[in-house]
């Protein structure tokens, strides 16, 4: 308990640091496009490791858990980062003027709103696969599909992939993706469209 409380607890803060310094340092030219569609590869890719350690691979493989844990944890954590920032710096280059407080509350909020119904789905995906122990002795049996979950959680996020052309411009981060007369709250609304269009007519 003191090792997830304490060490990964510390770890994966010092990681958030080293993760937002190297996109700064390397990745803030990229594209959002690109940088989007290789951290999800890769955190897919980091989440196969959960995998091989719900399986029990890694002992066969003379890895210990403390080990194969701390080095998921410090990836995981690093690569995370990297993927919060785009939407960040996307979300300030789209944001109308004098909407900035609103915005990051509608992200802060989708965000946890996100992160809640993921929990709640991974809960029923794990009582259906009946890994519902109930903390007494002796329980190992309850834990035998806990790796097919696992496996779930790995696949799942790739589905995003296929929505990246048509929700993300393929820009760089550092292009400016508004002209500084389409900031306002509701340019491009349906509402100005339709009553734009009626103005013209007349």
């Amino acid at each position: 308990m003191e090792f997830y409380t304490s060490v990964l607890g510390t770890v994966g803060a010092f990681c958030s640091l080293v993760g937002i310094y190297s996109y700064q340092r390397y990745m803030r030219d990229w594209t959002y496009r690109n940088l989007l569609l290789m951290t999800n590869l890769v955190l897919s890719a980091l989440s196969v490791l959960d995998v091989i350690m719900l399986s029990r691979l890694n002992l066969k493989m003379g890895i210990p858990d403390h080990a194969f844990v701390l080095g998921s944890s410090v990836f995981q954590t690093v690569i995370g980062q990297w993927m919060w920032m785009p939407g960040v710096v996307i979300l300030s280059q789209l944001c109308p003027k004098g909407m900035e407080a609103t915005m990051y509350a509608l992200l802060a909020g989708c965000h946890n709103l996100g992160n809640t119904i993921a929990s709640n789905c991974g809960a029923l995906v794990l009582q259906y696969l009946g890994c519902d122990p109930s903390g007494v002795q002796n329980e190992g049996d309850k834990f035998q599909n806990l790796w097919i979950a696992s496996a779930l959680s790995t696949v799942l996020p790739m589905i995003t992939l296929v929505a990246l052309p048509y929700c993300i411009p393929d820009a760089k981060q550092t292009d400016k993706l508004l002209d500084e007369d389409d900031r306002g709250a509701t340019t491009g609304s349906l509402w100005r469209r339709l009553t734009e269009g009626e103005g013209a007519k007349g």
